[in-house]
């Protein structure tokens, strides 16, 4: 992963819904890493994304079980992408759409949208 680029999309790939994608800096070389569904696995990944201990982090503004965001990890060697997180748009929070941050073993980030007066939430999730 050293010198590799990493980041996001938040259109295109197979479905439209964006993609996570590396470059190798000395060949210019671009390769998709994971291509979102924009259902299941999330869609539109604006933030930044994070690695730890070699999975790269990141969050969807839409998409999940509920359609309101997912945080999910992406294993840079395979493309194996997870759902760690799939937001339910109510008090835990809707359209994570900023970068996480990783302190001591929990991820944090912010939603725009839900929590209990529906204008966004601060989270914290122990990574998996």
């Amino acid at each position: 992963m050293k010198g590799t680029l990493y980041g996001t999309t938040d259109e295109g790939g197979s479905h439209g819904a964006g993609t996570v994608f590396s470059i190798d800096p000395g060949t210019g070389a671009e390769t998709v890493l994971h291509s979102f569904g924009g259902t299941g696995d999330g869609s539109t990944p604006y933030a930044s994304l994070i690695d730890v201990k070699g999975k790269l982090y990141g969050t969807t503004e839409t998409g999940g079980a509920a359609a309101a965001g997912t945080v999910f990890s992406v294993d840079p060697k395979t493309g194996a992408e997870a759902v760690v997180y799939s937001f339910l748009g109510g008090t835990d929070g809707k359209g994570p759409d900023a970068s996480l941050i990783d302190v001591k073993g929990t991820l944090y980030g912010t939603t725009n949208e839900g929590g209990t007066d529906g204008y966004g939430t601060v989270f914290a999730l122990r990574k998996p």
